[in-house]
């Protein structure tokens, strides 16, 4: 009889130590991802990634929306996110010549000059028929040191001009389009879906179209924590598989996959952005093999060395900033496109 109520007492404690155990277990076990983003169409290649290949293969990801790539570039070198994206520019350089834990593993989104290049519509071809009449007016950034502030200087040399010709307000993507409307900058970078929504409010235009052959520029990278991959080798491989089929999403039928529903969907939920404004604005560039054009990589580092960004002097390769083995791996295993 005693025996019988020690163990009707020992069973139940026995079942919630086992439990116990097995979900602590399952909990040790379970893969977890921090992700840090800006809330643009530039970021859909993470969107993607979080939602529809690293969450449904049980994977824990945690999306973290902050202001720029300097935030995010800080937070990944110090392990508090494992992977993020931002702008090709000083804050990355830096990073990767002082040998801080933090790789550059793939281009995020590639696109042109003229895709991000706005002006208010009020002055222009009236106050402002070419690009030489910006000089010394005010002109928005979201950011200084980054890829937009090199895209502007490169708009601005084409008639002339440099960065230090205009008068530089630094304000962030959504604010740009009240700042054209009310007059308080007569230009800027601005990246989709916001160049979009200005000329849908009609109060700003893109005055150069698309070149239909140059080479899309890489203007924003993916980058990850290298010790967490190091640590972590094939949860980093299973994270760069998924970022693969995420930028072929992308790019399937030519581009195309930019405005298909179930892509619209996941872009719509972390840029906050009406649908159909995704579906109007111009698709950014990847390619399915994640391959970039180097070419303008030492460009860039030569205009943050020329306004005193860079804290090196001899320009990073791009073998040096980029490592490209993670990517490798992805597309043998998956295939070229």
């Amino acid at each position: 009889m005693k025996a019988t109520r020690i163990v009707a007492l020992v069973g139940p404690v026995m079942l919630a130590v086992v439990l116990a155990v097995a979900a602590g277990r399952a909990s040790a076990q379970a893969p977890a991802v921090k992700i840090g983003y800006i809330p643009s169409d530039s970021f859909a290649v993470l969107y993607l990634l979080a939602d529809r290949y690293l969450t449904p293969a049980g994977v824990s990801v945690q999306m973290v929306r902050l202001p720029g790539g300097a935030e995010i570039t800080s937070q990944v070198a110090t392990g508090q996110l494992q992977l993020g994206g931002a702008g090709m520019g000083a804050a990355g350089f830096n990073a990767v010549a002082a040998k801080l834990p933090i790789e550059f593993v793939a281009p995020l989104h590639m696109g042109f000059l003229e895709d991000y290049f706005t002006v208010r519509k009020a002055v222009w071809g009236t106050e402002v028929k070419r690009i030489a009449d910006l000089k010394g007016r005010a002109v928005a950034l979201n950011t200084r040191g980054a890829a937009v502030e090199w895209v502007l200087d490169q708009v601005l040399r084409r008639d002339g001009l440099t960065i230090k010709d205009v008068q530089v307000k630094i304000m962030p993507f959504p604010d740009m389009v009240p700042a054209l409307e009310s007059g308080a900058v007569d230009a800027g970078i601005l990246t989709e879906p916001f160049p979009t929504l200005a000329e849908e409010k009609g109060v700003g235009v893109r005055p150069f179209p698309r070149p239909t052959s140059a080479r899309p520029i890489p203007i924003t990278a993916a980058f990850w924590n290298a010790e967490w991959a190091r640590t972590n080798a094939d949860l980093a491989h299973r994270v760069m598989l998924g970022y693969v089929r995420a930028v072929r999403d992308l790019a399937a039928d030519g581009g195309r996959g930019w405005t298909e529903d179930r892509n619209v969907d996941i872009i719509v939920k972390y840029a906050a952005v009406r649908r159909e404004l995704v579906k109007k604005a111009r698709s950014h560039v990847v390619d399915p093999n994640l391959e970039l054009d180097a070419g303008v990589l030492d460009s860039m580092q030569k205009l943050n060395a020329d306004l005193g960004y860079l804290k090196y002097t001899e320009f990073l390769s791009l073998d040096r900033l980029f490592t490209f083995a993670y990517r490798d791996r992805a597309v043998k295993e998956l295939g070229r496109q």
